[in-house]
C-alpha cells in the first residue's frame, strides 16, 4: 500500500474524531511585542539582522491600511484585472506541482469551499503562494509597508503574496530568514529550531500533522496564531509550517538577505 493511500485511510478513520480544530483557540509560546516596544528595544530601524529567536510583532492600526483594502476578496480581482491568471502550487513541503487558473476563479472557489478538509493530502491541495512575480504583482506589492527590520529595504527583500482557506497551508519546510504578515484572516504558525527537525511525510498536510503528530510530539513546536496585522519573524533555517484558520486568509511574506547586512555591520 503506497504512502498517500495510507495517509488517506488514516484520515478517514479519524475525521469524525478530530482533535485539532482550526476554529479553536490555539496556544502561543512565541514572544509577542508591540511595534512601539520593538522600536524602544532595538531602535528606529527595528529588528537586527539574523535575530536568533522567532518573534511576533502585534498589529499596528497605522500599517498597511491601503494594502488591506486593495486585497479584500471583492477588490483584488478588480485591481489585477478580471482575466488575471495565477500559478498555484501544491501544498506539500517541496511544492512540487503547478496549476494555472484565473485569480477571481481561485478566490471564488476558495471562499465557496471554505475549508481544506483533514483528509486532503498536501500534494492534492492547490494553494496561491510563492508564484507572485511579474509587473502586476509588483504593482500591487508596492503598496505594502515592509516589516520593521534593518534588512527590510525595498531593494533587498523578495515579497510573496498568498491566499488560502480554513485548513490550508504549507507543510514543514526550511529556508532563510524573513517575516510573514496576516493581512486578512488568522494564520497559525508552528516552528522548530534547525537542530530539531520535525518528523513528517512531505505529502502529509500541516493540518494532518497537527492532528496526528502534534499530540505525540515529545518536544512541542514553537507556535502562535497571527491575527490580521500581526507579523511573525522566522529565523534563518528554522523549520516551519502553517495552517490558515479563516475562509479567506491573505498574507504577505518578506524574504530578507540578512547575512549580507550582518557582515556589513560587523565590518563597521
Amino acid at each position: 500500500m503506497n504512502t498517500s493511500l495510507r495517509l488517506l485511510i488514516t484520515c478517514l478513520l479519524v475525521v469524525r474524531h478530530s482533535s485539532w480544530d482550526p476554529l479553536d483557540d490555539h496556544p502561543c509560546n512565541i514572544k509577542r511585542i508591540s511595534h512601539e516596544a520593538l522600536m524602544e528595544q532595538f531602535g528606529s530601524q527595528g529588528l537586527p539582522p539574523l535575530y536568533q529567536e522567532p518573534i511576533v510583532i502585534l498589529a499596528s492600526s497605522t500599517r498597511n491600511v491601503l494594502f488591506t483594502q486593495f486585497t479584500r476578496p471583492e477588490l483584488i480581482g478588480r485591481y489585477l484585472g478580471p482575466d488575471f491568471n495565477v500559478t498555484l502550487s501544491s501544498s506539500n513541503s517541496l511544492s512540487e506541482h503547478r496549476r494555472e487558473m484565473r485569480l477571481q476563479t481561485y478566490i471564488d472557489e476558495t471562499i465557496a469551499s471554505r475549508e481544506t478538509k483533514l483528509e486532503q493530502n498536501s500534494n492534492e491541495s492547490w494553494y496561491l503562494f510563492g508564484e507572485t512575480y511579474g509587473s502586476d504583482w509588483k504593482r500591487l506589492l508596492a503598496n505594502y509597508e515592509l516589516p520593521p527590520c534593518v534588512a527590510c529595504t525595498p531593494h533587498d527583500v523578495a515579497l510573496s503574496f498568498g491566499i488560502g482557506n480554513i485548513g490550508s497551508g504549507v507543510q514543514w519546510h526550511v529556508h532563510g530568514p524573513g517575516f510573514s504578515e496576516a493581512i486578512h484572516g488568522r494564520k497559525h504558525w508552528v516552528m522548530y529550531p534547525k537542530e530539531h527537525p520535525p518528523v513528517f511525510h512531505k505529502d502529509e498536510s500541516s493540518r494532518q500533522w497537527m492532528e496526528h503528530k502534534y499530540p505525540q510530539a515529545k518536544q512541542k513546536p514553537l507556535e502562535c496564531t497571527l491575527n490580521p496585522g500581526d507579523l511573525v519573524y522566522f529565523p534563518d533555517r528554522y523549520w516551519h509550517a502553517t495552517i490558515n484558520l479563516d475562509p479567506y486568509t491573505a498574507f504577505v511574506s518578506t524574504f530578507t538577505q540578512e547575512h549580507q547586512f550582518a557582515v556589513a555591520m560587523d565590518e563597521l
